[in-house]
């Protein structure tokens, strides 16, 4: 057992990256103001402000990608985390389940740790916590039959 000073050893990790379309954009819009600047204040500035803008939005777009991690005492969606003492059935959605508890279909009280580009994929977990202000967690995932079984797996070794 891990003493509490040392953290937890992750049964599962995810990092939810953006996809390809957020980078595309995100340094197509660099390149072309770089341009507009090069064109117009000379060369230098323009190659300054597109290696300027080319780190900034790398750091802002790792910075934003969630991290959904499944251990011993909790789940972990992002900043957020829930202990399995509090958790209740999971379920693995697929593409069309997944957009349907997203839309209106779904919960509205539910936390969500969605990102675009990750996929079609989710994972709903229910809250038993009758204090939680949320009733279920969706989670979006790459691999959510993955994810569910390790969070069915970390939640079976619950001492009762």
């Amino acid at each position: 057992m891990p003493t509490p000073d040392a953290p937890a050893k992750p049964e599962y990790s995810e990092r939810l990256w953006p996809g390809p379309v957020v980078w595309i954009v995100a340094f197509g819009s660099i390149g072309v103001l770089a341009l507009a600047y090069g064109s117009s204040l000379g060369s230098t500035s323009g190659w300054l402000v597109a290696l300027g803008g080319g780190v900034i939005a790398a750091i802002l777009i790792v910075r934003s990608a969630a991290q959904v991690t499944v251990t011993d005492e909790r789940l972990r969606a992002g900043r957020a985390g829930i202990e399995w003492e509090f958790t209740g059935r999971v379920l693995p959605l697929d593409a069309d389940q997944a957009r349907s508890a997203r839309g209106p279909d779904g919960d509205p009280s539910a936390f969500m740790l969605l990102r675009p580009g990750v996929g079609p994929g989710a994972v709903v977990v229910e809250v038993t916590d009758p204090h939680d202000p949320h009733r279920t967690w969706l989670v979006a995932s790459r691999q959510p039959e993955r994810l569910a079984r390790a969070i069915e797996t970390a939640r079976g070794r619950l001492s009762p």
